[in-house]
């Protein structure tokens, strides 16, 4: 666990990623197990989870996301409306969400797109604080503390030509932006 300045903290954590390790950091939901998008097999790993769940990319900004896909008219109107914040797009198989956490955006900002799934073991209650992540992931180095986390989980939709599905209901609500 480690504390220090934001700019301490993302370089460490970027330093990190960048050897190919997963590291835990507070998002603007709960703690997330990040790793760099190609040591994805990592989160699988350590969270003991089937492969056929899939993670979330975090990204510093939502132009950043342009370039993992080309975003459908309803997909640019939810990143306006919604990002940052606690809502993940999946679209053209990719789930995207730019968390509002100036932590997260910096380290995104950094290293380029981040994998994250929440930090716990597959099956097992997300944690709250730094201290259990920790405990849950006793392999990982690095476990940045963002004190005690208790907002709900991200809202995650999927978009297609055909329209907007929620997978699961979370933090943000979409009534009125999903109008075509």
């Amino acid at each position: 666990m480690t504390g220090g300045g934001m700019a301490e903290l993302v370089e460490t954590a970027a330093a990190e990623l960048r050897a190919g390790r997963a590291v835990v950091i507070p998002t603007d939901t709960v703690y997330g197990l990040a790793a760099l998008p190609e040591n994805v097999d990592l989160l699988f790993e350590l969270k003991q989870r089937p492969r056929d769940k899939a993670v979330a990319i975090l990204v510093a900004r939502p132009a950043d996301a342009e370039a993992l896909f080309d975003p459908l008219p309803m997909t640019r109107r939810l990143m306006e409306a919604c990002w940052p914040g606690a809502l993940t797009i999946v679209q053209d198989g990719h789930g995207v969400r730019c968390p509002d956490y100036p932590l997260v955006q910096a380290l995104a900002s950094a290293v380029g797109p981040i994998a994250t799934t929440s930090a716990n073991l597959s099956g097992q209650p997300t944690p709250r604080t730094a201290a259990a992540a920790a405990a849950a992931f006793p392999d990982v180095s690095l476990v940045v503390d963002g004190g005690s986390l208790h907002a709900p989980a991200s809202t995650v939709v999927e978009v297609t030509e055909e329209g907007l599905s929620i997978l699961r209901r979370g933090a943000v609500t979409l009534e009125g932006i999903a109008q075509e």
